[in-house]
């Protein structure tokens, strides 16, 4: 796959999970199709995928699934 970036033929899709919001408002999307060239060592989505990721933050009680979650805080001292 041509990279957007470099233009090298040494791009692929990769799968990743992002976080978006805080609180209440968090929501975890898994699987989302990002393009990572090894050539450039650049990655970025697609306008559609961006468009997909807002539908589901917006949308997010609705097309969400509850799961349950461990979360940490990472603790100053140790930066």
């Amino acid at each position: 796959m041509n990279c957007e970036i470099c233009g090298k033929d040494t791009a692929s899709i990769k799968k990743v999970t992002k976080s978006f919001g805080r609180g209440h408002s968090l929501v975890v999307i898994e699987d989302i199709p990002v393009l990572s060239c090894n050539s450039c060592h650049e990655s970025y989505i697609t306008a559609d995928t961006a468009r997909e990721i807002d539908r589901i933050r917006k949308n997010r009680v609705t097309v969400g699934k509850a799961k349950r979650v461990l979360v940490a805080s990472f603790k100053e001292s140790a930066a």
